[in-house]
Formats: C-alpha cells, structure tokens, sequence
C-alpha cells in the first residue's frame, strides 16, 4: 500500500529543505526525499550572500552560522584586467556581512531543521516519475530505492532536484553555465574578510565568467572559477582548462605558492537567471536550481532556493486549506516569485548573454576606481540587491567609460 502526505518533496538541498521545512511547520504531512545519504558533499562556492544569511538564520541557524569556523565577508575586492574595486558590502535590510560555509554542512543543517520540524525524510530514495491520474492531476511519485519500486501519494509534489531529470518535459532549463572549486589550505591572498573575484582575461574574452577565493575561518579556502557555456561553445576549451589556467594566473599562483589542496577539484551545472525554466503547473512547483534561481552575474543560489522553497511552502498551505490544487491557483507562486526577483535575475542574465564578452566593460570597471556610488550599484548587482540596469543611475560615470571604449577602439 501506498504511503500517503500532503506534500512530497523530491531533493533535500536549500531548496528542498526549506520547502519541507515551512510547510510541516504550517500543518502539513511532509515526505521528503532525496536519492542521496545526508552528509553528502555538494560542489559550490560556498558564498552566502547576506540574503542567503538572513533566509538561513529565518531557519533557526543564525548562531550556526556566526560559528568561528565559517567565512564571514563584510566586502568584495574585484579584480578585472584594469582595475581593483574594494567595497564594503551595501547596506541593506539584510544586514551588513554574509559567510563562507561548505555547503555538506550547510545542507545538512537545513535538512536537520526539515526533520526537526516533523517533515519526513527518505535517503537512498530516487524519485524517477511524476503520477497523474487518467483526467491529469498529479496523484503521487514513483520511486526506486535498492532495487524495489515505491509509490508514494499526495495531491502536491514540489520538485527540489536542481539539475536532476525529475518533473517531467518543458519545466526545466538548459544549463548555461559551469563551474568547478577546490578547497586550498593556508592560502595567503590579503583581505580575508573580503569575496574577492578575479574578472580574468582569459574567461572572459570570448564571454562572461570569474574566478573567486572564498575564505572560511579555519584556514581554508574555496577556490574556483566559472564560465558560461557559450564561452565553452566559442573557444572549444573544457571547463577544466579554465580552471586549470586561472590557479596559473600570476596572482593566484602567488596566493597558492606554499597552499595545501585539501580533495580533489570537482565540477557542476547551473541553470541561471530565471530563465527557461516553468515553476508551476497542476500540482508542482519547482523551487531553487530546478527553477533557474540562480544569480547569473553572482551564481549564488542558496538563499534563493530558500526563499522559493519557503513561498512554495505558503501556496501548499493555500492549496490544502482550500483543496484545490489547479494550475491558476499554483501559478500565483510563479507570479510572485518573478515578482520578488525577475529584475535582478533576467537583467544580470541578459547582460551576460547580450554583452559579447566582459572585456567591453573594463573602462566601466575602471571608472568605477574613482566613483564610489557607481561601484557601490556594481557590487549591488553582484550580490543581488539591485537590478543591473540601476548602474543607468550613474550617467557620468558611463558616459567616460563609453568615451573610454571609444577612444580604445
């Protein structure tokens, strides 16, 4: 026989987590499952930007997170081919640092906070097909764990595997971006209560990409870089070379001279900017990679799994209280999703996609040196606070990098 919840939710990553976290917490009959043991290493960044912080802490883990062991940033120190940029992170209601934490523990933790909140969780559980009945409302997901099949029923399924081949054709995107890290012991670059991005000649040549050191609070550092795929489709190089070339870059390599690797390199897929992606139909939504809710200039997506994960929580809520589970009624949690963050999401997306390759913004980068309100907004659009078109609010100090371009050419 079947077992029977009210909301099933496939992956326990931020995403997933938060989802199941919110919505057991309102009343519901939670399964959580995910094809993976917990701990499990999830490659990443590992930046929290502050409104990842301020998601995490709504959890219950502000004093987790503010544990000596974990990165904390007050500032960003940019580095393009031009310019240095220093800033302080911009104030907002999000508070004034974030943190650096690896995300097998993060994850974890999240989890925990599902599990505490009576939601039930599932490891070792593949979800390999969502169940409709013959008139097209979703019924329940098909699974596989160690050979045996499983069904499990309910009228509601939040779909939480980020780049995972769950909840059917047209909801999902392509990726559009890679990126690969690795964690380096005794890394001896300056500012360690900075982010500090490398805008690299090399990645960005023939499009968009970064390199990041990352420093947690215990001696390491996570240390990566990421490209989109079409800079992989116009140069023919892997993401590796990339990889490979920037930990060879005359500055990394002075930072790294002396540095321990701590495991080996390890890769992963984005779906960035909102884009592409379907967060709704008749019983499903999609909350974190799944939905593309991945900054595209930052590539932070933890807090954003969160947050979407927490707003598909209040509309499972609506759904049970008024029995309906329609397409209309769902689609009001896309809605306002798009609402809470498609500026930020498609401007970053349609600048990395429309700009051929970041080298046209050096003398922007470069004027930024000298206009500290121009290179607060530049920072603001990393992180997320303000859409990239907000850098239109410093005319001047775009109009000599235009001049700048102009003169160069």
């Amino acid at each position: 026989m079947a077992e029977r919840a009210d909301l099933i939710v496939v992956g326990a990553g931020p995403g997933g987590s938060a989802a199941a976290y919110y919505a057991a917490r309102a009343g519901l009959s939670v399964l959580l499952l995910d094809r993976q043991e917990f701990p499990r290493d999830k490659p990443c960044g590992d930046g929290l930007m502050p409104h990842a912080a301020e998601e995490i802490s709504l959890m219950g883990l502000g004093d987790w997170l503010d544990e000596p062991r974990h990165g904390k940033f007050s500032g960003f120190s940019i580095y393009t081919q031009t310019a240095y940029l220093r800033q302080k992170v911009p104030p907002t209601l999000h508070g004034p640092h974030g943190y650096v934490a690896a995300r097998q523990e993060t994850d974890a933790r999240l989890l925990g906070r599902a599990q505490e909140a009576s939601a039930d969780f599932r490891s070792g559980v593949r979800a390999t097909r969502l169940l409709r009945s013959p008139a097209g409302n979703v019924i329940g997901v098909e699974a596989a764990s160690n050979g045996e099949n499983l069904l499990y029923e309910a009228p509601l399924v939040v779909a939480a595997d980020g780049v995972g081949g769950f909840a059917g054709e047209g909801m999902k995107a392509h990726q559009n971006s890679v990126a690969r890290r690795q964690y380096f012991r005794n890394v001896s670059g300056p500012n360690r209560e900075d982010l500090h991005v490398f805008i690299t000649k090399d990645m960005n040549e023939h499009g968009a990409g970064y390199g990041w050191v990352f420093y947690f609070g215990d001696g390491r550092a996570n240390v990566g870089a990421g490209v989109s795929t079409k800079t992989l489709a116009r140069t023919g190089r892997n993401l590796k070379d990339f990889f490979d070339r920037f930990l060879e870059e005359p500055e990394m390599a002075g930072w790294l001279e002396g540095a321990e690797p701590e495991g080996p390199a390890k890769s992963w897929s984005l779906k960035m900017g909102m884009w592409g992606a379907k967060r709704s139909t008749q019983g499903l939504m999609t909350v974190g990679d799944a939905a593309s809710m991945i900054h595209p200039i930052s590539g932070e997506g933890v807090g954003y799994a969160i947050e979407s994960g927490r707003l598909a929580a209040s509309f499972a809520h609506e759904a049970r209280a008024r029995n309906d589970y329609s397409a209309s009624l769902l689609k009001g949690y896309a809605t306002q999703l798009r609402r809470q963050r498609a500026r930020e999401h498609l401007s970053g997306y349609a600048l990395t996609n429309l700009v051929p390759n970041l080298r046209m913004m050096e003398p922007f980068f470069k004027a930024c040196e000298k206009d500290p309100e121009a290179r607060r907004t530049l920072v603001e659009g990393f992180t997320g606070d303000a859409p990239v078109y907000s850098l239109l609010k410093h005319p001047k100090t775009l109009g000599k990098a235009i001049a700048t371009a102009a003169r160069s050419r």
